[in-house]
């Protein structure tokens, strides 16, 4: 019991912490810090220090060639991901652009359902229909004008990851999870550094505040999320962990809101109410729950209208 504590623990600090990226983001739009600059910055000191990490625990790190491309194919669309959503911030706030991202697990779950062959049961039709609902209030609140151009750059970034997370999916069942964030780290820095030289954005950030925003986003919104939440998986269901995650955009919305000025409307609040929700309903432990209580009513319906 004392192990599971811990392990919500670990994996809510670890989202709260992811939560930060988009603040971060945010904040080096106003210090002038370009995209590539800001990320290329994070994955090559946090690759280096993950790594570093590996080689002094004596964790086992080499991998079949193969494996290796598939891991570093993973990490270009993480990158993808990564670029797609730090641009978006110069349309969206962090909080609107935090929630958008967040819908990719209900589009995990369609996936599956459509290439897996995996059954749309009433908890996944209701988590589609209330992400769905969701993001049309966040999207079309008409209190805040949201740009289209931060909407789509979101779409794309929240579809990398959903692509993203149906691999890890597969890689993490017979690899090391954080062996597998090191190799994937390895293509995000090639595929972002890639991304800097093809625009020409990449450069040496100007005075103090920018070292100190790449510090803070390659310790507390990288690593530290990374370990803490790595830790997490080791103590609890992987289920429960995807419901502890959810703390993630409500983080972003409340910083963004209390150090960025962000304005919370009502119908961005139902809107991430909504989204959450819908989130919620994808965990496994939540979908067995709801479909446990629908078929004991279905037994006791039967059961009363026996002669």
């Amino acid at each position: 019991m004392r192990q599971r504590r811990l392990g919500l623990v670990f994996t809510l600090s670890g989202a709260a912490l992811f939560g930060t990226l988009g603040v971060f983001g945010k904040a080096a739009v106003g210090v002038d810090l370009t995209v590539a600059t800001l990320l290329a910055s994070r994955f090559v000191a946090a690759t280096v220090l993950l790594w570093g990490l590996l080689l002094v625990t004596g964790r086992f790190i080499r991998l079949p060639v193969r494996t290796v491309g598939v891991e570093v194919g993973l990490g270009a669309v993480y990158g993808i991901m990564s670029v797609a959503y730090f641009e978006s911030l110069a349309w969206l706030s962090a909080g609107v652009a935090a929630l958008l991202l967040f819908t990719y697990p209900v589009q995990v779950m369609a996936v599956s359902s459509v290439v897996l062959d995996e059954p749309i049961t009433l908890p996944k039709l209701s988590a589609l229909l209330a992400t769905t609902a969701g993001v049309a209030l966040v999207v079309l609140g008409d209190e805040i004008t949201i740009a289209l151009t931060g909407v789509l750059l979101v779409g794309v970034a929240s579809l990398c990851y959903t692509v993203y997370t149906m691999g890890t999916r597969a890689m993490v069942a017979d690899i090391d999870p954080l062996v597998h964030v090191a190799y994937v780290f390895l293509g995000v820095t090639a595929s972002i550094l890639g991304y800097g030289v093809a625009t020409r954005s990449l450069a040496m950030p100007e005075g103090a505040a920018g070292w100190w925003l790449i510090a803070g986003i390659t310790v507390f919104g990288t690593l530290l999320p990374i370990l803490l939440y790595t830790e997490g998986l080791t103590r609890i269901k992987a289920s429960r962990a995807s419901i502890a995650s959810t703390s993630e955009p409500l983080t972003t919305v409340l910083l963004g809101v209390a150090f960025l000025g962000e304005i919370l409307t009502v119908s961005i609040a139902v809107g991430a109410v909504l989204i959450i929700f819908g989130v919620v309903l994808t965990a496994p432990s939540v979908e067995r729950t709801i479909r446990r209580r629908f078929e004991g009513i279905s037994v006791d319906a039967a059961v009363e209208r026996e002669p």
